[in-house]
């Protein structure tokens, strides 16, 4: 039989397993802190790190992935505990959220949800502090994320067949075909923000007819739309800086296409045979036109500084 023994340290409680039970995760050392509800304790690991609330029945919001700790069962992850506190708070609150946004979390909102024994009063004044608090991030949401305008969680993402890459920001697809012929890029995944479309981003969506590319988006790979022969119409990021070279080649079937005024290059090929093109209209501060950035477009107005017009178009202004 295993034993536990514990030490008392000024409301804390430190446990050490002597031995760990066979298929059991071995924990070797777990510090228990009192809260101001009787039958609930914070538990926090080595390094003084939130683990977990006990519960009479269990552990909730357990951050160790384990069926059973310390011969208690693991009633929750911390993942599910947060989920199903925030499903709650946003009913209890009454509030419009906006997409992507996820209520803060913390052990104070945990030990709240994880007790039997919270006073009606108590919660009342909690829900009251928590409202004002999830308006003011709103705020700051709404302020610093203009950008935001179509977040998707990693769920979301996979199903549409994306891949992200949240270190570099850079998003692509995993090659299996998905028949969609309209598609709004996600803006963020999993809060983190869509910045770059990788070379041959779209492979999945060999049918694409209409693309929205949200202002997130700062650049593209080089071909990052090369070939995409049913693609008719594009709206492109408001934040970018430059349209990659071959970024849009052999979209022979492109009508309709607004050249952001953000955009200061347009690199080689970029509209290679795009001859459905009837009119591109570049905007004047453009600095930098690649060679045959529009070969066989029938038409580009430009009057700006960039030199090589018109670049293989057919008609000029």
């Amino acid at each position: 039989m295993n034993k536990t023994m514990a030490i008392e340290t000024a409301g804390v409680r430190q446990y050490a397993r002597a031995a760990p039970r066979q298929g059991h995760r071995e924990v070797n050392k777990m510090r228990f802190q009192d809260t101001v509800f009787p039958d609930i304790e914070v538990m926090l690991d080595d390094s003084d790190a939130f683990a977990g609330i006990l519960t009479p029945d269990g552990i909730e919001a357990c951050t160790v992935d384990a069926a059973f700790l310390l011969d208690r069962k693991v009633l929750s992850s911390y993942e599910e505990a947060c989920r199903s506190i925030r499903q709650i708070l946003k009913t209890q609150l009454r509030l419009e959220l906006p997409k992507g946004f996820s209520i803060a979390m913390g052990p104070n909102d945990l030990t709240l949800f994880c007790t039997q024994e919270c006073p009606v009063g108590e919660m009342d004044s909690y829900l009251l502090r928590k409202k004002s608090e999830v308006l003011a991030a709103v705020e700051v949401w709404n302020r610093e994320r203009p950008w935001d305008t179509n977040p998707m969680s990693i769920a979301e993402a996979r199903a549409r067949n994306f891949v992200f890459d949240a270190g570099l920001g850079a998003l692509e697809t995993d090659g299996c075909v998905n028949d969609s012929r309209e598609i709004e890029l996600p803006s963020s995944i999993d809060g983190r923000r869509v910045t770059t479309i990788k070379m041959a981003g779209l492979v999945s969506y060999p049918y694409l007819e209409t693309l929205v590319m949200p202002d997130s988006i700062t650049q593209m790979e080089a071909y990052a739309f090369y070939d995409s022969i049913y693609l008719r119409s594009a709206k492109l990021s408001n934040s970018l800086r430059s349209i990659s070279e071959g970024a849009f080649g052999r979209c022979r079937s492109l009508m309709s296409i607004v050249i952001p005024d953000s955009v200061v290059e347009i690199c080689s090929e970029a509209f290679y045979q795009c001859s459905s093109l009837a009119t591109v209209v570049i905007p004047d501060n453009v600095e930098s036109v690649g060679s045959c950035a529009f070969l066989k477009v029938p038409r580009i107005s430009y009057h700006g500084r960039a030199t090589g017009f018109p670049w293989g178009a057919t008609v000029g202004n």
